[in-house]
């Protein structure tokens, strides 16, 4: 059995005796007749492995004959010398391993023909031919007493529960996603100089990329020098670089639709200043400390609470915020230097798909979990001050106060609070403005501990140096 025969294997054990709707990527266009590269929806192509646009899967355990089927572009020479071959019905069943396959035009007739005597339908698009098909299948029922769809379940949510524990292959493509990556980020410090711009050393990693045989990018890359490190979604990249700056990298290569995330911070002129050597080694030591809570059994959240506690530490040594430790955890005084998670899952998508929390607590690690280990801290060049509330900060409570009164009443209601509280006006010390560090790897659960993917490219900061100290092969302008 092929891993995409398997996937959807395990997919039906989900559905029971429901029927299943998924829906492919669509081409979405650029300007005028040119289209966005395309990218095939991860959801279908881990069920199908079909990379063709404007393409529906349907999955039906309880069909004796044709419980995959297809619904495809049908064979067209005259486009397919426009715009590439297409696989057709034919190609459909013979080469992705459908059941059945029929032309896209005949969805919506075939699709009502197959809902009926099914108890649920597994389904989270808009399309009006799959609604109208349902609708028209309860409306049947209604007439002849043939059982329809009377429920609509997220297919989505069974789904990214089976794509979040990675499978022996699924796990190779993102060890090679993992390892061009890195490879491109060890030339990218090569490369680097003062001089040469945010923007050429985006295509020096992407250069790696693709020779290396990635064919995607896993998100757009940011190549953040100097100041616009601190900006977290930075990817303007048209910066000139100057020495005694830092380079902030996030990118990541797709390989076999697994995508790697590696962030490296490093001097843009070959050696830290003492000021970023000082941040830099608050954050590694962040990130070697919440590594301990990389195994399986331990919550997913205990990464983050470590790395909050042991910048909160270092950033107090330095004199960002003051102390105590714990009444800076608590209030969450950190959060001006230090404002996002400490990661994610990974895999098809760089945010890869699966829920975080169970029954409202943090989820517990299991085995073949792909996830990044992410902290970081960022000093705006002009925060010659910042001010501190004591107020108790709870991330999962806010998150709550948001959802339930609307994210722009939230603010205005934890705004009052901090007035309500008092607070203190601290003074940042001017050595850290304008120096923004992260450093991020992607880690897989073993059975009995995790692996670190990513450390083709140095996180010591010795390392980095001896390493930005080589001669990069690629050419200069």
């Amino acid at each position: 059995m092929d891993r995409f025969a398997d996937r959807r294997a395990r997919f039906m054990k989900e559905i029971g005796d429901g029927i299943a709707v998924i829906e492919a990527a669509r081409e979405t266009v650029r300007n005028h007749d040119v289209h966005h590269m395309f990218r095939q929806d991860s959801d279908f192509y881990f069920l199908t492995g079909f990379a063709e646009p404007d393409s529906v899967a349907v999955i039906d355990p309880n069909n004796d004959t044709e419980p995959y089927v297809l619904f495809v572009r049908p064979k067209d020479p005259e486009r397919e010398a426009w715009d590439g071959r297409r696989a057709g019905t034919q190609g459909a069943v013979d080469d992705y391993g459908a059941d059945a396959a029929f032309p896209i035009a005949d969805l919506a007739d075939e699709l009502r023909r197959r809902l009926s005597g099914r108890s649920a339908v597994w389904y989270d698009g808009r399309d009006p031919r799959v609604l109208g098909a349902i609708d028209a299948a309860r409306g049947h029922q209604l007439r002849s007493g043939i059982p329809a769809p009377t429920t609509t379940v997220s297919a989505a949510a069974a789904l990214h529960e089976l794509r979040l524990i990675k499978t022996p292959d699924e796990i190779a493509a993102l060890r090679r996603a993992c390892a061009i990556s890195a490879e491109a980020h060890a030339e990218a410090m090569r490369f680097a100089g003062p001089g040469i711009g945010e923007l050429e050393v985006q295509g020096a990693l992407e250069y790696v990329f693709r020779q290396r045989g990635s064919h995607h990018d896993g998100y757009p890359a940011i190549v953040a020098s100097g100041p616009n490190a601190v900006i977290l979604h930075y990817t303007e990249n048209d910066r000139v670089m100057q020495g005694g700056d830092l380079l902030l990298i996030d990118a990541g290569a797709e390989y076999d639709y697994f995508s790697a995330d590696i962030t490296r911070t490093f001097p843009v002129g070959g050696t830290f200043t003492a000021p970023q050597r000082a941040l830099y080694d608050v954050v590694l030591a962040a990130q070697e400390e919440s590594m301990a809570a990389c195994v399986p059994g331990r919550p997913f959240s205990d990464i983050h609470d470590i790395a909050v506690r042991s910048l909160t530490t270092g950033m107090v040594e330095l004199g960002l915020i003051p102390g105590p430790v714990d009444d800076a955890v608590a209030f969450g005084w950190y959060r001006p230097f230090y404002f996002h998670g400490t990661g994610h899952w990974l895999g098809m998508d760089v945010h890869d798909a699966g829920a975080y929390k169970v029954d409202r607590r943090g989820r517990l690690l299991e085995p073949a979990m792909a996830f990044t280990v992410e902290p970081g801290a960022y000093v705006a060049p002009e925060q010659e001050t910042v001010m501190l509330h004591r107020l108790e900060w709870d991330a999962t409570v806010e998150a709550e106060n948001a959802y339930a009164l609307g994210a722009a009443a939230a603010k205005t209601d934890l705004e009052e609070r901090r007035e309500a509280a008092a607070s203190l006006n601290h003074a940042v010390p001017e050595a850290f403005r304008g120096i923004g560090i992260r450093i991020e790897d992607d880690v897989l659960t073993t059975t009995d501990g995790y692996e670190i993917l990513t450390r083709g490219v140095p996180v010591d900061p010795d390392e980095i140096e001896a390493l930005c100290a080589e001669r990069s092969s690629l050419p200069r302008m």
